[in-house]
C-alpha cells in the first residue's frame, strides 16, 4: 500500500524527535521559531528549496512583538548555528550518528522571512519515522524555555504513559540546563524541573508527574508520567471550531481550488480574512483571462505576500471606507501601545532611581496600606518571599505611575 500521510489541522506539526531532543540548546523564542518555520514548510519540504513566511504572520504565530526585528534576527542566527544530533537518546539502541544545522539559510526582505533546509534534513523532516505532534496554539501559551522543552520531550510518550527512566545528565542536555549551578540536583530540581512541570500542567494539554530513582540517596534518573489534561479543550480545542468554520468559508474553498495548501490558506484567513478572499477573487479573474504565467497557487502567494492593494477598482466605496477606518484604528492602537511602552519604561527607570530611604518609605507605606510583609527586611527595603516581593513591586509601579500622571 502507498504511504499516505494524514492531513493535519493547520495548528499541528509532526516534528521529528531528533529536532525535539536537540532543541534544549535553544531559548523559548528560538524553539518556537523552529516549530513555526517547519509547520509553514512541511507540505513543501520535498518540492521547494526556499520557503517564505511574512514576518507579521511569523510573529503572530510566535506570540512575539513584530517590531522587534533585531531580536528575531538574533534568534534566527542561533537556530542556523544549532546542530541536530540524531543519536541523543540512542533510539532503538542504534549506534549510527548524523548531524545537521536546523536551517541552512535565513533572510528577511520586504517584510518576508525566507529560509532553507539542507536536502538531507528536508527528507528527514518530511517523513519522520518517529515524531511528536506539536500544537502551535498550545506552544503560544508557554513563557518558559525549560517548560516548552520538557513539554516537547514528554508529549510523544502520552500514549505509553511514561518517558521511561532517563539519566539526570541527559535530561539536563535535553532541557538546556547546562549552567554550573545545576550540577547540584537540588537546584536543577527546584529551578528547572518543578517550575517546568508546574507550567506544563497549567497551560498545556498534558499533565506530567516526575518520579525519581536514587542510588545511595543520590538521584540518578528521572522519568515523567504523562497523561491527557482533562482541561485540554481550554488550550487546544477552541481552535478546532475556528478552523472548522474557516474550512467551510468561501475564501478557503477558493484558495485551495487555486492550489494553496490547507495550512497556508487557514493561516492567511486567520491573519487577514478580507485580503485572503480578495486575493482568491483577483487571481481567479486573472486566471480566467489567462493572464497568469505558471501556477495560480504560486501567483496567489506572490499577490498575498507582497502586501499591495488587490483589485481596488473592483471594491466599492463602502469597502474602501471600512478599510481606511480599520487602518486608522490600527494606527491609533499602535500609538496607544507605543505610549504604554514608553510609560512602562519611564516607570521602570523611576523605580531603579529610588534611593534606599525612598524605597524604605514606600515599603512602609505599602505595609501600612495592608500589604503582606512577613518577610520584609527593613535594612534593605526588600521582601525575601517571591510572592510578597512580586505584590510589592506591582504596588510600587502603580504608585509611581500614578504620581507621574498627577504631576503631568
Amino acid at each position: 500500500m502507498p504511504n499516505i500521510k494524514p492531513v493535519l489541522p493547520a495548528s499541528e506539526l509532526r516534528k521529528h524527535v531528533a529536532t525535539v531532543h536537540v532543541s534544549g540548546e535553544l531559548s523559548l523564542l528560538e524553539r518556537k521559531i523552529v516549530n513555526v518555520l517547519l509547520l509553514n514548510a512541511f507540505d513543501e519540504l520535498l518540492t521547494k528549496k526556499t520557503h517564505k513566511l511574512p514576518v507579521g504572520i511569523l510573529c503572530t504565530m510566535l506570540g512575539f512583538d513584530s517590531k522587534n526585528t533585531d531580536a528575531l534576527k538574533r534568534a534566527l542566527l542561533k537556530v542556523m548555528s544549532t546542530p541536530i544530533s540524531f543519536d541523543l537518546l540512542h533510539e532503538g539502541g542504534k549506534s549510527d550518528w548524523d548531524a545537521s544545522p536546523l536551517i541552512g539559510y535565513a533572510g528577511i526582505k520586504n517584510g518576508v522571512c525566507s529560509y532553507e533546509y539542507s536536502d538531507w534534513l528536508a527528507k528527514k523532516l518530511a517523513n519522520p519515522d518517529i515524531y511528536t505532534l506539536i500544537n502551535i496554539n498550545v506552544q503560544r501559551q508557554f513563557s518558559g524555555g525549560y517548560a516548552l522543552a520538557l513539554y516537547e520531550n514528554c508529549l510523544r510518550f502520552k500514549r505509553t504513559g511514561s518517558t521511561g527512566w532517563i539519566s539526570v545528565d541527559t535530561w539536563r542536555r535535553l532541557l538546556g540546563a547546562d549552567a554550573s549551578m545545576y550540577d547540584e540536583f537540588k537546584h536543577f530540581s527546584s529551578e528547572v524541573i518543578k517550575k517546568a512541570v508546574q507550567e506544563i500542567n497549567q497551560v498545556s494539554n498534558i499533565i506530567v508527574t516526575p518520579e525519581y530513582k536514587r542510588e545511595a540517596r543520590r538521584v540518578v534518573q528521572i522519568r515523567f508520567l504523562v497523561e491527557d489534561n482533562p482541561q485540554r479543550s481550554v488550550y487546544d480545542g477552541s481552535e478546532d471550531e475556528d478552523q472548522r468554520v474557516i474550512r467551510e468559508s468561501d475564501a478557503f474553498t477558493r484558495l485551495t481550488a487555486l492550489g494553496i495548501g490547507d495550512r497556508l490558506a487557514i493561516s492567511w484567513i486567520q491573519q487577514e480574512p478580507e485580503r485572503a478572499l480578495k486575493t482568491a477573487i483577483y487571481v481567479e479573474e486573472r486566471a480566467r483571462k489567462k493572464q497568469i504565467k505558471g501556477s495560480a497557487g504560486g501567483y496567489a502567494r506572490t499577490v498575498f505576500e507582497k502586501g499591495s492593494d488587490i483589485g481596488m477598482t473592483q471594491v466599492d466605496g463602502e469597502q474602501v471606507r471600512k478599510k481606511k477606518e480599520a487602518s486608522a484604528e490600527r494606527e491609533k492602537e499602535r500609538a496607544r501601545e507605543d505610549a504604554a511602552d514608553a510609560k512602562a519604561k519611564q516607570t521602570t527607570a523611576a523605580v531603579k532611581a529610588l534611593s534606599l530611604d525612598e524605597r524604605r518609605a514606600l515599603a512602609e507605606a505599602y505595609l501600612a496600606d495592608g500589604g503582606r510583609g512577613k518577610t520584609y527586611q527593613q535594612e534593605t527595603a526588600t521582601f525575601k518571599d517571591a510572592v510578597e516581593r512580586t505584590a510589592f513591586t506591582a504596588w510600587l509601579r502603580a504608585t509611581i505611575s500614578s504620581r507621574a500622571n498627577a504631576r503631568a
